[in-house]
């Protein structure tokens, strides 16, 4: 240290040259002058190290100690800038930064600026370089460039828009956003002016900067159409605002862009889809009411209107009140519980309604809950229900008439059939007492006649046992008990005593069930008797089951001639038979009365059709037991 300060008393003129420019140190570093005289060895002021909070060394290790200093990854740095200086001495008063370390072993930044000094009287030349401590300075450059990378990264994530201009318009900073928006990169958009990225308008957006200039007043909320070089466009809401001005800047303007092209596109959508709802609302065919929570009517149809004979709600306003009673309202929304449960349930009201003129009518109304802008509404529909109703009313009055018909014919055909026994009997009788007492030479006509009478006389007896019967059908209490076909079925076929070349044959297994064993019984009844009498020279009648999903299926077939196609329908109506005069052996009542009784069980009998040898039977049964008189009302419609 005191050959340099030596060598600065003997060179005033630089010792107040160092004196100025020195703060945190400095040193001289000798060049290659081309003179004679040998260069003098680098020489460093104790403050490059004291400001280090480092030992000064002996001027010979003052090279080697300071290059130590010198950060690792900048020595390559410092040795270039050290070979440039001395090699290009126009490089004179360019900073140079690098790191140095400190005694505590932390390092910190300083800058070098160097200027070359050739002495006048020796001709030496020295590069003379001056410390300054720019620690804070460099750090604090370092933060705000971290800080702008985390706010650009911030930008170029957010969807959201961003432009920064300066008060001519220009572009400073964009974030990714708006310039791919843009069809461009950030680096292409930023440093050009607003006409230059959006040529058609451009002059509509610096229109709007210089009205937020003049005003002071931020811009909110302004709709506008950004432009793409790919030729989409994007549907916005734009923001300005002015931002503060720092130190001498100019005035700068943020942009900040909401893409709203999805929201637009949606309320396109929704306002398509209204106005079809609305014309398809208007053009129903019934009547049509949307109806709040609160009750109130928020659309209503023409055919409302028409059906109420009301004013015109542009004239006076149609409230829920002229259409429906007060009291059904609760009705027409559902509950809270069932929304919450999204049952979503359909309603239906029914209710008399008087039209504007006084008339009365019917009306008939579904309500369904429905979703219109997250709000649950009712939509109602009407139906004029008034020639429906009056027609129902006419048809109930009719079907009491005619129960009250089938009552009285079914009580006259009991007291008829049941009074004329008695004289029926007496005449049976009379002739009898003619046949006995009547003289042997009374013709053989005469006899033949009274034959003819009894004949006739059990004709009648039979038919009004017949009628006793059928009458009965639908006044039969009989209670149900367990009844076995299996046993049954030959009592009964044995009971009737068939030809002793008949025989009943049962190939599987019947059921056993728990029924009415009356009309059951009779049905067997008829059937198998129906096969002896007609069947007589056939050797078999064949009885089978099947089981159906609530019922059985009971088949009775015969080898006998059989039953005419023609015929097949006939057989089952009232005094319907097969056989004509003289050979007319039975009533016709007898496959009336099956059919009523099965009828009577909510069942059915039918023969089958083209049958090529005797004829088949079929009839259903219900496995669950229902009587007579619970079916009374249902037979009385037939």
């Amino acid at each position: 240290m005191k050959a340099l300060r030596d060598y600065l008393q003997s060179h005033g003129e630089l010792f107040f040259d160092v004196l100025e420019l020195a703060t945190c140190g400095f040193y001289l570093w000798p060049t290659d002058s081309g003179t004679s005289a040998p260069p003098h060895p680098p020489l460093f002021s104790q403050l490059c190290f004291s400001s280090l909070d480092q030992q000064t060394p002996e001027s010979e290790d003052a090279v080697a100690t300071w290059l130590d200093l010198v950060h690792p990854d900048d020595r390559d740095a410092f040795d270039r800038h050290l070979r440039s200086s001395t090699l290009q001495p126009e490089r004179s008063g360019k900073p140079f930064e690098y790191r140095l370390r400190r005694g505590d072993g932390s390092y910190r930044y300083s800058e070098e600026r160097s200027r070359q000094i050739t002495l006048n009287q020796s001709g030496e030349t020295f590069w003379l370089s001056i410390l300054h401590d720019v620690d804070e300075r460099v750090r604090a450059k370092q933060e705000l460039e971290s800080s702008h990378q985390e706010i650009q990264t911030i930008l170029d994530t957010i969807p959201t828009f961003v432009w920064i201009k300066d008060e001519s318009h220009r572009i400073l900073r964009v974030n990714r956003a708006a310039a791919a928006a843009s069809g461009a990169s950030p680096e292409d958009i930023e440093g050009k002016l607003t006409c230059e990225v959006y040529p058609e308008q451009g002059k509509r957006f610096q229109a709007t900067d210089r009205q937020l200039l003049q005003n002071k007043h931020p811009i909110r909320r302004k709709t506008e159409t950004l432009e793409s070089k790919y030729g989409k466009d994007y549907k916005m809401l734009i923001d300005k605002y002015e931002m503060p001005c720092l130190h001498d800047q100019s005035p700068r303007i943020l942009v900040v862009g909401t893409n709203i092209t999805e929201i637009d596109e949606t309320q396109q959508a929704l306002a398509r889809q209204e106005a079809q709802f609305r014309n398809l609302f208007e053009r129903s065919p019934m009547g049509s009411v949307l109806i709040d929570a609160n009750h109130q009517i928020q659309l209503v149809n023409s055919k409302i209107i028409a059906m109420y004979q009301l004013a015109s709600p542009n004239d006076h306003p149609i409230h829920l009140d002229d259409l429906i009673p007060r009291n059904l309202h609760d009705r027409l929304t559902p509950s809270n519980s069932e929304l919450e449960s999204h049952a979503s349930p359909s309603r239906q009201i029914e209710f008399q309604a008087t039209r504007a003129d006084g008339s009365e009518m019917r009306i008939n109304v579904v309500t369904a809950p429905i979703e219109i802008e997250n709000q649950t509404m009712t939509l109602a529909t009407f139906i004029d229900i008034t020639d429906r109703h009056l027609a129902a009313i006419d048809l109930q009055s009719k079907q009491e008439e005619l129960e009250r018909s089938n009552e009285d014919l079914d009580r006259f055909a009991y007291i008829a059939s049941h009074d004329l026994k008695a004289p029926l009997r007496g005449i049976m009788h009379l002739a009898e007492w003619i046949n006995e007492d009547m003289p042997k030479q009374v013709g053989q006509d005469v006899r033949n006649h009274l034959d003819m009478l009894q004949t006739q006389v059990s004709r009648m007896d039979l038919l009004l046992n017949d009628l006793l019967a059928y009458a009965r059908v639908t006044r039969q209490t009989d209670t149900v008990e367990p009844i076995d076909l299996n046993v049954t079925l030959p009592q009964l076929f044995a009971f009737m005593s068939p030809p002793s070349t008949m025989q009943l044959s049962i190939p599987n297994r019947l059921p056993s069930l728990t029924t009415a064993r009356g009309p059951l019984e009779q049905i067997f009844r008829n059937l198998l008797g129906n096969a002896i009498k007609h069947a007589a020279t056939g050797q078999s009648i064949t009885v089978t089951s099947q089981t159906l999903d609530d019922s059985y299926q009971f088949t009775v077939s015969d080898d006998g001639p059989g039953i005419p196609t023609i015929a097949q329908e006939r057989i089952f109506g009232m005094f319907q038979t097969l056989e004509s005069g003289p050979e007319r052996r039975g009533t016709g009542m007898g496959l009336h009365l099956v059919k009523r009784l099965v009828q009577v069980q909510g069942c059915d009998v039918w023969v089958e059709p083209e049958s090529h040898q005797g004829a088949t039977f079929h009839f259903t049964w219900p496995m669950e037991v229902q009587t007579a008189a619970a079916s009374q009302s249902q037979m009385s419609m037939s």
